[in-house]
């Protein structure tokens, strides 16, 4: 079987290391794997050493403009016929076009639509009631050439349900390729946190992050938190590893607040979770998300956690360890708690996850 994995950008992100995980997975079961995208080098970089073919998409864009959208088309039907696919996997909105491409294609692969958040559509995303209405035409008219629409969290299929843009799916749990000699001990990896920020962190409370510094993730919470966090953990640090449009935003901020010397953005980095272990909590206040895969990473780690209950936040660590989104008094009160974390591990294994990919794309 030949299948070809799509999703819109090859940077550094959570929806592509699902795709690296998911082609990996694959191969080990002498799949046929390809992934197609358009600009980023995160996954052409890391496929090469896996020997799992790279395709660029020059057309494949987040981009308003019918011609673009027309000519991601056309390359893509171009890449099916030349390729002989049997299943055809897209994976993000700007992907969702590329059904159109098999109904002009020579070879008509399966195709199979992940969802991985309802972003516009989520009941948390801010915006006017006519863009609402305009994606969720978008989503409807896409969607009823997909042969089977896969969401990454129950609350997602629920809502999505709930809005009427589709009338059935299933739930796949992202997973991970992940033992635990992958993240570095406790003393290394708050060793290696220090040299990042040049801070040593002997004798702190670490807080920590790793995800885009972008709207969606609402670290500007945590920042304007600080000081009710401080009056509780008065000897806390927090570092938040990822790049993203709303640094200059979160720089301004962090002054404002009088806290350069307490929060650190070190920037975007490869295999940043190794580090996880040199984290006392790693805290993710996000908006919105479906099933973040850094959420996951970090219920790997063992450490303790404290996420927004949102998407599928709950679904990994449990409504224990849930604040309710932008409410501070909600994060110290959880804060306050003798935190303990416990994710159903097997549930979030790479393992799982493709063998119930291979039985969709074979039904």
């Amino acid at each position: 079987m030949k299948t070809l994995l799509v999703i819109t950008k090859a940077e550094i992100g959570g929806a592509q290391s699902f795709i690296l995980t998911l082609a990996k997975g694959l191969k080990k079961y002498d799949n046929q794997v390809a992934v197609a995208a358009g600009e980023g080098t995160f996954l052409p970089e890391e496929l090469k050493k896996e020997n799992i073919n790279f395709f660029r998409l020059n057309n494949l864009k987040r981009s308003k403009n019918p011609l673009s959208v027309i000519s991601f088309i056309l390359e893509l039907k171009k890449l099916i016929d030349k390729g002989q696919f049997d299943v055809l996997h897209l994976n993000s909105t700007n992907t969702l076009p590329g059904v159109l491409a098999v109904k002009f294609a020579k070879q008509k692969p399966k195709v199979i639509f992940t969802v991985h958040g309802l972003s516009v559509l989520d009941p948390n995303y801010k915006t006017l009631e006519i863009i609402k209405f305009i994606f969720k035409i978008y989503f409807k008219f896409f969607l009823q050439f997909v042969d089977k629409v896969v969401f990454v969290s129950k609350y997602n299929l629920v809502e999505a349900t709930k809005q009427k843009i589709i009338k059935d799916g299933i739930v796949i749990y992202n997973g991970l390729d992940i033992n635990q000699d992958y993240f570095l001990n406790r003393s290394q990896a708050r060793e290696d946190l220090g040299e990042l920020i040049g801070v040593n962190l002997s004798g702190y409370y670490v807080i920590g992050s790793i995800g885009r510094l972008a709207t969606q993730k609402n670290y500007n919470f945590i920042i304007n938190s600080w000081p009710a966090i401080k009056k509780v953990k008065a000897n806390a640090k927090l570092i938040i590893i990822g790049e993203g449009p709303e640094r200059e935003r979160y720089k301004i901020l962090i002054e404002k607040m009088k806290a350069k010397s307490d929060i650190f953005l070190p920037g975007e980095m490869n295999n940043a979770s190794r580090l996880l272990r040199g984290l006392d909590l790693f805290v993710l206040p996000s908006v919105y998300e479906g099933l973040s895969i850094s959420l996951i990473e970090a219920g790997f780690s063992d450490i303790s956690i404290l996420a927004s209950d949102v998407g599928g936040n709950r679904e990994i660590i449990g409504a224990e360890n849930c604040f309710i989104l932008n409410n501070e008094e909600s994060l110290i009160n959880k804060l306050n708690n003798n935190l303990v974390t416990h994710m159903e591990q097997s549930s979030f294994s790479a393992n799982s996850m493709v063998k119930k990919y291979k039985e969709v794309y074979e039904i």
